[in-house]
């Protein structure tokens, strides 16, 4: 639950730069509080505060490269974060935040305050964003979640549509080329285009090329078998008679080996041979095996052995014998096979050949495979040649095949890949117009959202900056973009991006302008609007503008804290220059160290301060005689800046009474005066009363000069001055100050009237326009 209780303080306890506790006291009845202190006073553990209670973080630590586990940051560098501790005391109760157990809990929940919080690193983020970003900025406003996800899905199916077209076109033209290829191989046949000629050739059968393979390779199979038949023939003829002169041989040295044997001795031979064997196993044998006796068994073993030795040349040659006769018949069998061989060898040829209807291209020998073996030899030389065409021609037919199949698989490619081009260029189209009606509905709803805020956005700029040309801000829709808003201005008479012309200080002051605009638009009486030293580089001109604006915006909120180290924010409240209608509370923030953490003090303006030591009792003359030399210092200075007085040139322009007085001419002198015109609302009006300016800078001078102290600095004046001159010539100066200066309305610096300077509310005209020749 939201509250717009008003506040009351803030209270840091170990929390940032509080090393000691640390209050912010908010004064009843002035919902606008500026803080001004110089850089490392603690004003952005401030905002830390709010944005601590808010959303439990710490936003100004973001972007530093600090890395994860920025918490443990958020502590004072001395303290843990048991010690840490920040509360809201509003008119409605106390918010406190803390951390237990390394968790952040803020209580009661329902006086969490809602903020808007703006740093110096984040003024220009949403001018320099990209539209997308800058949209996501403002889409809180503009409730269309359901509409942007059905956008989003149908934006999504665009493109994936063209992604998907872009890749069907891509494989078309490579499938499409790789035809090409095919039909510049085909030596590009006249009268046909590369789709229609693979459409032909693929109509025509392929079924006859598989048989005519299959035909010439067991042609030519059949014919190589019978070139092994001469070399086997002749192996075959050179082994039989190889043989038979063996064998005659072997029947030779059989018939001298028996006849040079002892009639008989042969037929005994294998019963020596068996009585050897025995003799050999039973060498203590008493009796012969045969007969049975004893007396003749001594040197039986020995008569046996020379008997069987006469008998070896006749067992050899008749093993020989038997040896060469069987290699004789195995000859004359391999004649016989080679012979049957040849004649079924000769059959399959003459079948190859003859059973097949041959292509033209085809030539065969015309005679059949003779029958004499003894002949083929002539026959295969004769058909060599012809033979030897087989090979290419069953070469060329493979090659065809397989162009054939490959050729097919690339047209049926092309074909897909063309089908899905062109049915992907037909919805592509559809799909892009129902996207571009979405677009445009969503943005004729949002364009009136939008164009409020920008048009918001442009009469505060306008404020800032009236009548420099810089006008008619606009966030247009980009048309081709979802949730994608630009940044547009005016620009010498063109809409422009304000990025690419404008200077850093108006582009400073667009971005402020825009947080404005969105930041009242969202509940602006609960929120607490901070602005956290946000204008460090607005020019001089613009100031009084700025602060104004602000002034004026801040009244829509519930409270407003600006922060700045901008001395000339200071130091127009120390001298009147900055009071506004809006009360405004004025908090300046002193020197920060380590033992006392943060401090602060109320300050009044300079004139407010001295009226209230010349009401003092017992009264500080020191202090007022230093005091008005201050702001007489102050209005000197005004005076010869605005009409160009001629000061001693000096080194850092630190200028004393004592060279400001003087400069102011008395020609000038006798021509100053200040028309006060208070709670004038006809600018044609008399005035309400006219204070010339020469009597009060005569006695002023005339006070300085009797005691002396021309040439001095202000300081001097409490040392030289009596009691009664010093309280006159305090009283003199805020004579001074009040006619030059409006506490509402500041002092005149706008010179648009041609004839005298005019401050902002018109209440106070300086006389004269330019310094008298």
């Amino acid at each position: 639950m939201t509250t717009s209780a008003k506040l009351n303080s803030l209270t840091v306890a170990a929390f940032r730069g509080s090393c000691a506790n640390f209050t912010l006291p908010f004064e009843t009845g002035r919902k606008l509080t500026l803080v001004y202190g110089e850089n490392g006073t603690g004003k952005t553990t401030i905002c830390d505060a709010f944005d601590f209670l808010a959303y439990e973080r710490v936003s100004s630590l973001d972007g530093y490269g600090l890395g994860k586990g920025l918490e443990k940051f958020w502590p004072t560098a001395t303290k843990s974060g048991q010690n840490l501790a920040v509360t809201l005391e509003t008119s409605a109760g106390a918010c406190s935040g803390r951390i237990v157990n390394k968790q952040v809990v803020v209580s009661p929940p329902e006086l969490r305050p809602k903020i808007e919080l703006l740093r110096r690193q984040q003024i220009l983020s949403l001018i320099q964003a990209q539209p997308k970003e800058r949209y996501d900025a403002i889409k809180r406003f503009i409730d269309i979640t359901g509409f942007e996800a059905s956008e989003a899905a149908l934006r999504q199916q665009v493109k994936d549509v063209a992604d998907e077209l872009s890749r069907a076109q891509l494989a078309e033209g490579q499938s499409l080329q790789e035809l090409q290829g095919f039909y510049e191989a085909a030596g590009s046949p006249k009268g046909l285009n590369v789709v229609s000629w693979a459409s032909q050739k693929l109509a025509q059968p392929s079924a006859n090329l598989d048989t005519d393979i299959a035909a010439i390779a067991e042609l030519r199979s059949t014919f190589d078998r019978l070139k092994a038949y001469p070399e086997r023939v002749a192996v075959c003829s050179r082994t039989l008679l190889e043989a038979k002169a063996a064998l005659d041989t072997a029947e030779q040295q059989l018939a001298a080996a028996a006849a040079s044997v002892t009639d008989g001795l042969a037929d005994t031979l294998t019963v020596l041979e068996a009585g050897s064997m025995f003799l050999h196993e039973h060498p203590d044998a008493s009796a012969c095996p045969l007969c049975r006796s004893e007396e003749r068994m001594t040197g039986l073993a020995a008569d046996v052995a020379s008997r069987l030795a006469r008998l070896g040349a006749l067992r050899t040659a008749t093993t020989l014998r038997l040896t060469r006769a069987t290699a004789l018949a195995s000859a004359e069998s391999a004649v016989a096979q080679v012979a049957a061989d040849y004649r079924k060898a000769s059959a399959a040829y003459t079948a190859a050949k003859t059973r097949y209807a041959w292509n033209a291209s085809v030539k065969l020998p015309t005679s059949e495979p003779p029958v004499d073996i003894g002949s083929l030899q002539a026959w295969l030389a004769a058909n060599d040649a012809i033979a030897g065409t087989w090979a290419d021609i069953e070469a060329s037919w493979r090659d065809e095949r397989k162009f054939v199949a490959t050729l097919n698989a690339a047209s049926d490619r092309y074909q897909t890949n063309a089908a899905a081009r062109c049915y992907l260029q037909a919805i592509a189209p559809k799909l892009d117009a129902a996207l571009k009606i979405c677009i445009d509905q969503r943005q004729v709803f949002t364009n009136e959202i939008i164009g409020a805020i920008a048009k918001e956005i442009g009469e505060l700029y306008e404020k800032v900056h009236p009548g420099e040309g810089l006008d008619a801000i606009a966030l247009p829709l980009d048309p081709k973009k979802r949730a994608s808003i630009e940044l547009e201005a005016r620009f010498a008479g063109k809409d422009v991006p304000p990025q690419a012309y404008f200077s850093q200080s108006h582009l400073d002051t667009l971005g402020l302008c825009v947080f404005l605009a969105l930041a009242c638009r969202d509940r602006a009486e609960e929120t607490i609007l901070i602005l956290d030293d946000v204008l460090g580089s607005v020019d001089e001109p613009h100031v009084e503008r700025i602060v104004e604006m602000i002034y004026e915006v801040s009244a829509r909120f519930r409270h407003t804290i600006l922060t700045t180290h901008y001395r000339p924010w200071r130091e127009r409240f120390r001298w009147g220059a900055l009071k506004p209608g809006q009360p405004c509370q004025f908090i300046e923030l002193g020197p920060w160290d380590a033992t006392n953490g943060m401090r602060h003090y109320a300050r009044l303006p300079e004139t407010e301060m001295l009226r209230g030591l010349l009401a003092a009792q017992p009264m500080d003359v020191q202090s007022i005689s230093s005091k008005a030399g201050v702001i007489l210092e102050y209005a000197l200075d005004y005076l010869t800046q605005r009409y160009e007085c001629a000061v001693p040139r000096r080194n850092g322009g630190a200028y004393t009474i004592g060279d400001l007085l003087p400069a102011v001419s008395k020609k000038l002198r006798d021509a100053l005066k200040v028309e006060i015109r208070d709670s004038m609302a006809d600018p044609n009006a008399s005035a309400t009363s006219v204070v010339p300016l020469k009597p009060l800078l005569d006695e002023i001078e005339r006070i300085a000069t009797v005691r002396n102290i021309m040439g001095a600095h202000f300081n001097a004046l409490s040392f030289d001055l009596l009691d009664q001159d010093a309280v006159n010539f305090a009283h003199l100066v805020l004579k001074l100050v009040d006619g030059l200066c409006d506490p509402t309305h500041g002092w005149p610096n706008n010179d648009k009237s041609g004839s005298y300077w005019r401050n902002a509310g018109d209440s106070r005209r300086l006389y004269p326009l330019k310094k008298p020749s």
